[in-house]
């Protein structure tokens, strides 16, 4: 199949979204995320030059979850946890959309993303706990406001403790980022339910080539 190259980009901006649905659950039922899929999705947010979108996480091998269960997602082996992964998506899609159309907040959260760096230099690592805080405040003083909110849903005694909050609104503000790339690239709600079968297979020639 030729895939074209904003058909590929898009895929990989909804596969990056998968990813961070998937570290919003993990934490919620676990307590824990994968570190290393968790740093991708924060560097996201600083990469506002990237070449494309897979340049914006380093590389597919990076995504290689969110890859994952966006071919889980779309295939015929769905559970409940698939529907509430979906439930997720749609509702960052929606708020991103929300976003849009307030531009003095879209304004407000780059440029307080643009102070980010200094504050990785200082702490020396971006998942440093105050770094990771930062992030969580920028989406708790905007996008929080845009209805309808996203509940997360988990072990009271995991989603009670600070800093898995602040990684769940940190994963989120990346998940807001996703979903304007899947926007840009010509991305819609919708195209869950026509071209499913098309997303599908984009998304198993990315899982192939995240190897």
């Amino acid at each position: 199949m030729s895939i074209n190259i904003r058909e590929r980009d898009r895929v990989i901006a909804l596969a990056a979204l998968m990813q961070v649905v998937t570290l919003v659950q993990q934490i919620a039922q676990t307590g824990q995320v994968n570190q290393a899929e968790f740093e991708t999705l924060l560097n996201s947010l600083l990469e506002t030059d990237a070449t494309d979108t897979e340049a914006v996480y380093g590389n597919l091998s990076q995504l290689q979850t969110g890859i994952k269960q966006l071919n889980n997602q779309l295939s015929k082996k769905k559970d409940k946890k698939d529907v509430a992964l979906l439930r997720y998506i749609i509702g960052l899609l929606h708020l991103e959309r929300q976003l849009e159309k307030r531009p003095a907040m879209l304004d407000l959260i780059s440029r307080e993303i643009d102070q980010i760096p200094q504050q990785i230099e200082y702490f020396g690592d971006i998942n440093n706990p105050q770094v990771i805080a930062r992030f969580a405040d920028i989406y708790h003083r905007t996008i929080s406001e845009l209805t309808p909110r996203i509940q997360v849903h988990g072990d009271p005694s995991f989603l009670q403790q600070a800093d898995n909050v602040n990684r769940v609104r940190a994963l989120l503000l990346a998940g807001i980022r996703a979903a304007i790339l899947w926007h840009q690239k010509g991305g819609r709600r919708w195209h869950f339910i026509f071209q499913s079968s098309k997303i599908l297979k984009i998304a198993s020639s990315l899982s192939d080539a995240s190897q």
